[in-house]
């Protein structure tokens, strides 16, 4: 699950910078106002099932037909990991050669989590790198999230 909300982080970035950014950069006049849009444009978004931001990166037509074929295929992983698999996999469960299978089942939903967050972010950083978000300024935020989490950890 944790994979399947990377994904969602990905097309959330991802329409930051191909729906937010363009009319954002035109119409807030000073840091606040950007600051208060992007809040609600972010709760806004991150209220939506996966399913809904999917289909709203589709009605943009950013990705190709390969990554719109691949995060087809994670929602409706995502989804039957969220809703149903256990249930279904409950007399496998019990036993060792049904761990065994619903291992190896759960690693193959992780490479296509992992291929789906891949390839979506192959489409969205050059459009990031277009309004400036730099590998420096990315660096230089990761090392600041860090920073705060340990300060959160550690007070």
């Amino acid at each position: 699950m944790y994979l399947v909300q990377c994904i969602e982080q990905s097309i959330f970035i991802h329409l930051i910078f191909l729906d937010f950014y363009p009319v954002s950069i035109k119409s807030f006049e000073n840091l606040t106002e950007w600051a208060s849009g992007f809040v609600a444009y972010e709760e806004k978004e991150l209220g939506k099932t996966m399913g809904m931001l999917l289909q709203k990166l589709i009605d943009e037509s950013q990705p190709t037909e390969e990554v719109k074929t691949l995060l087809s295929v994670a929602l409706q992983k995502r989804n039957w990991l969220a809703h149903s698999y256990f249930s279904q996999r409950s007399v496998e469960l019990t036993v060792q050669t049904g761990r065994s299978q619903m291992i190896t089942e759960l690693l193959a939903m992780i490479e296509i989590f992992r291929q789906a967050t891949a390839k979506l972010d192959n489409i969205t950083m050059p459009i990031a790198r277009r309004y400036g978000y730099t590998e420096e300024i990315e660096a230089k935020a990761m090392v600041e999230l860090l920073a705060e989490m340990n300060s959160k950890q550690n007070p």
